[in-house]
């Protein structure tokens, strides 16, 4: 695709033509875009198919920056089949997935599940979002990213949230004239932080806790919808009424 991979702009080897990386906004359309696919897969598309593989560089981005989930040399079908048929299968293939996005279930041999997708895109949610890869040298022993993030949220979110998401939002003419605090608020308010949440819902331990892709992809498109109604109030009072009395960063809940 024209625009490369996610994994290219998360770990800036691209660039918009001005220069600037991703934003906050492009960061959330595009995890938008993903969980769309990924949702599809799992639900509608006449059969159930898991993709196993779910990372930043299997998504591409075309001219105009949409995301398209690639890849699908270990994706599976799931059949309503004997499960002894399940297990001759996963014997033979082995492990499904990627190091740092493998689900924690496969591991104890757990076959290939919706909810082992949900796992990895939640992971990969998590790097658009800090910028650090799963793989990075800051994580190792019992530390990873997942954990690192659980540690430090919401306590610390302003911490682990990758603060150029913001910066190069803030250059948007939408915020022209509107102070940059009140701009670093409407983001990680309705957008950085929520997008957080939904990450450490679907990389929870347990399979069957974790959000399906269908809720993940609902309250995605829920936050952006805040974040729009919000930005827009924000644009209206910056024109001429007092900015203190407009009412802005409401929950997305």
């Amino acid at each position: 695709m024209s625009q490369g991979s996610l994994e290219d702009w998360i770990h800036q080897r691209k660039q918009h033509e001005d220069g600037s990386r991703l934003n906050a906004e492009e960061v959330l359309n595009i995890a938008i875009d993903a969980a769309s696919a990924l949702e599809y897969m799992h639900s509608d598309c006449g059969g159930q198919v898991v993709h196993c593989d779910i990372k930043p560089s299997n998504v591409l981005l075309d001219g105009e920056m949409t995301a398209k989930v690639s890849d699908f040399g270990l994706a599976r079908l799931l059949a309503p089949v004997q499960p002894e048929h399940y297990q001759s299968i996963s014997s033979i293939h082995g492990l499904k997935g990627s190091i740092g996005y493998i689900p924690p279930e496969y591991g104890y041999g757990s076959k290939p599940s919706t909810a082992g997708d949900v796992y990895s895109y939640g992971v990969m949610l998590l790097e658009m979002i800090t910028g650090k890869s799963p793989l990075g040298q800051s994580f190792g022993g019992d530390m990873n990213l997942t954990k690192w993030v659980q540690n430090n949220f919401p306590h610390g979110a302003h911490e682990i949230i990758d603060k150029r998401l913001i910066s190069t939002t803030t250059t948007d003419a939408s915020f022209e004239g509107v102070q940059d605090s009140t701009i670093n608020q409407l983001l990680l308010n309705c957008l950085l932080i929520p997008m957080t949440e939904v990450a450490l819902s679907c990389v929870v331990e347990s399979p069957e806790e974790r959000i399906s892709m269908h809720d993940s992809l609902l309250r995605l498109k829920q936050m952006k919808v805040a974040f729009l109604r919000n930005r827009s109030t924000i644009y209206n009072a910056s024109r001429g009424s007092d900015f203190a009395k407009s009412g802005l960063i409401v929950s997305t809940k």
